[in-house]
């Protein structure tokens, strides 16, 4: 006779019961027992019947219908069995909601009528042992809240998607989040076609001292403009390409550019100001579950596949679970993270106070620590026994947390003012004073335009040597990064901290968005489905939506409301008559840099459409980056792919970081100082 402890994967449950010792089962439940109807055939006989069945959901009552999946009837049969011979059962799933409805299932699969849950953040044994000592009852308004997401989930899902069937094409979907996050990714996109660019003129000169420096002409007095004019730049230009209202700066033509520089070379400027200032960087806060993805891009790699690096190593113990929006340490953790920066730089490395941490996500779920190393006494990166992603990650982790309560790093900033006839010219730089945290963690990259300065005094003469002057054009809004789209997600309040990285690959999977070197681009499908969401279904297409419901769902998880309330509020009263007024018209949409040009959804998929005449569009193109001979050639029936070249060695572009096995780990464009030397192969 013994005490079963059930979690969710076979990883934890090894590492789990090799600390408990004898007197303890641990077995894993494989993730969740229970779910919706995944399909007709899952469907009870005794509702095959009505008229909402093939939800999984009666909207009128919204009472789940929940069936054991087909893969996990013999792991139930299972856990079913040793229940019965067991002295005791814990629960001791993740944390998080979906922990807590896991093992609410769970309990209703064995038979338990009391169940107790075992949680904790991070697999020590110290912190197992303190789990069996502050067990506590199951947690049903978290079983709640996570019960009315994955009715809210199913809902839309199975509303919205047989829409986009009849509008737009077959197999498709739309999703609470993932329609939101297509929304970002397709008005970056729109505002790209929509962009038209601006010239301005950069006009350099190099200041012929020891050490040089260049100066930037900023501003050029006239007798119209005595106190001088600024030089326009791309941040006076609007996205249409013209100068924003109110803009009082100097629009240069080449020649006049040109002039200028020929005025300057060989000239002497005189300094008119020197200001010296103070400047500092504080070390970012520990890592959470967004920041963890958005960094993990420094690796090469993509949002889900530091998560899943993340969960190994939490399931291995070297890490505090990694699914929170807090960045707080505990005490004891700050407590590890100053010893750890005094032994790795001495005990001036760390400020006399700890430095704390709070979130600005209005949203965050606050239940327990940033990511951190586990344990009271932290391993350091190069005593792990890692390698590849696991140590990448680790080390990073590892790094990021003993930084947060190091100091911060202090820098003298100069900034010189010149003057040259009617011009004024400016250079600036500025000069590490202290590194601070910057000893364990280079990640301040600083201004690009700071250089070298030498000592400099007010009146005195400066030879200038002329740099030829630079004709630029504003840049076009940039696409988002897997990393930039987790971040733009989370200050939008879409979704949480677990379903980024599954949206995210989501929206590629679903083949709404594919990357374009590192940026996502937003395919002809995407834009089609983000139209008819915005036309017909706007509320899920709005950032809002997801985030007022992710409040909805704290308040009933706080208890403030019931289910059953917020979601009549939500559905019943909310979304559901919007979709029920949805028109079935196929999507068409203009592409405003292709002038008469529309996308347009039909049955054999995304047409262009000119002239009166359409022709599909192949898969491969991306519409906003369709130029106007590829729109020439689609339409005659001429277009063929590009070849695609690629350097020596390099992946192939659809291959993604995710899915494919990575023997070690390319050489990152950041390596935090102090990382441990990979082995390469002879």
């Amino acid at each position: 006779m013994a005490t079963l402890v059930i979690v969710e994967s076979p990883a934890k449950a090894k590492k789990i019961a090799g600390y408990l010792g004898q007197g303890y089962v641990v077995c894993a439940s494989l993730g969740h027992v229970r779910d919706l109807p995944g399909s007709k055939g899952e469907i009870p006989e005794r509702y095959r019947q009505e008229p909402w069945a093939a939800l999984g959901v009666n909207p009128a009552t919204f009472t789940p219908i929940y069936v054991v999946p087909p893969a996990k009837r013999q792991t139930v049969r299972e856990l079913q069995q040793l229940a019965r011979t067991a002295d005791a059962v814990l629960f001791a799933s993740d944390m998080d909601r979906e922990g807590e409805a896991i093992s609410y299932h769970l309990s209703r699969l064995l038979g338990v009528d009391q169940p107790v849950r075992m949680v904790f953040t991070e697999i020590t044994k110290d912190a197992l042992q303190r789990a069996l000592q502050t067990t506590r009852p199951l947690d049903l308004r978290l079983v709640a809240a996570q019960e009315a997401r994955r009715v809210i989930d199913r809902l839309v899902g199975y509303r919205v998607s047989p829409l986009l069937w009849n509008s737009v094409g077959s197999k498709l979907s739309a999703g609470r989040v993932q329609s939101a996050a297509l929304m970002l990714l397709a008005a970056r996109d729109m505002a790209r076609m929509t962009f038209r660019p601006a010239t301005f003129w950069v006009i350099r000169a190099a200041a012929q001292t020891r050490p040089a420096f260049t100066a930037t002409v900023t501003h050029v007095r006239s007798k119209d403009h005595p106190a001088g004019r600024p030089i326009a730049k791309a941040s006076d230009y609007t996205q249409a390409g013209v100068l924003k209202e109110g803009a009082q700066v100097l629009v240069m033509t080449g020649e006049q550019a040109s002039a200028l520089s020929a005025y300057l070379d060989g000239k002497d400027a005189t300094v008119t100001r020197v200001d010296l200032t103070e400047t500092r960087s504080r070390p970012a806060p520990p890592l959470i579950t967004s920041t963890l993805q958005q960094a993990g891009s420094r690796l090469n790699l993509s949002a889900r596949r530091v998560m899943d690096v993340a969960q190994t190593l939490y399931e291995g113990g070297y890490i505090t679970y990694m699914r929170t929006d807090s960045p707080a340490l505990s005490d004891e953790a700050l407590s590890e993270a100053r010893r750890e920066a005094a032994r790795l730089f001495g005990p001036g490395a760390v400020p006399s106070q700890p430095r704390q941490y709070a979130t600005r996500n209005k949203n965050a779920q606050e239940a327990h620590e940033a990511i951190r190393p586990a344990g009271t006494t932290w391993r350091a990166p190069d005593t792990v026994g890692l390698t590849g992603d696991t140590l990448a990650v680790y080390t990073l982790i590892y790094q990021r947390t003993v930084a947060s309560q190091m100091h911060d790093a202090v820098f003298d900033k100069t900034v010189v003012t010149l003057t040259c006839g009617a011009a004024t010219l400016s250079a600036q730089g500025r000069v590490l004073k202290d590194a601070g945290y910057l000893r364990l963690l280079q990640d301040d990259a600083g201004d690009p335009d700071d250089q070298n300065l030498p000592a400099l005094t007010p009146g005195q003469q400066v030879p200038l040597r002329a740099r030829p002057p630079e004709g630029k054009t504003t840049s076009p809004p940039t696409r988002y990064t897997e990393a930039t789209l987790v971040q733009a997600m989370e200050k939008a309040g879409i979704g949480r901290p677990s379903t980024y990285a599954q949206t995210v690959s989501t929206l590629q999977t679903r083949g709404y968005a594919r990357l374009a070197g590192r940026h996502l681009a937003v395919t002809a499908v995407g834009l089609l489905v983000a139209t008819y969401l915005a036309r017909q279904v706007p509320p899920v297409m709005h950032r809002d939506f997801t985030a007022t419901m992710e409040t909805g769902l704290d308040d009933v998880a706080a208890g403030h409301t019931t289910r059953v309330d917020y979601l009549t509020r939500f559905w019943t009263e909310g979304l559901a008559p919007i979709i029920g007024r949805a028109s079935h018209e196929a999507p068409s949409l203009p592409l405003p840099h292709l002038e008469g040009t529309r996308l347009r959804a039909a049955a054999s998929g995304p047409h262009l459409v000119r002239g009166g005449q359409a022709a599909p569009l192949p898969p491969e193109v991306i519409p906003a980056d369709l130029s106007e001979a590829e729109a020439v050639a689609i339409m005659q029936g001429g277009w063929t792919p590009p070849k695609q070249r690629r350097p020596r060695g390099a992946a192939h572009p659809d291959t993604s970081q995710a899915a494919r096995p990575r023997k070690s780990m390319k050489a990152a464009p950041h390596k935090p100082r102090g990382a441990p030397k990979r082995k390469t192969k002879p």
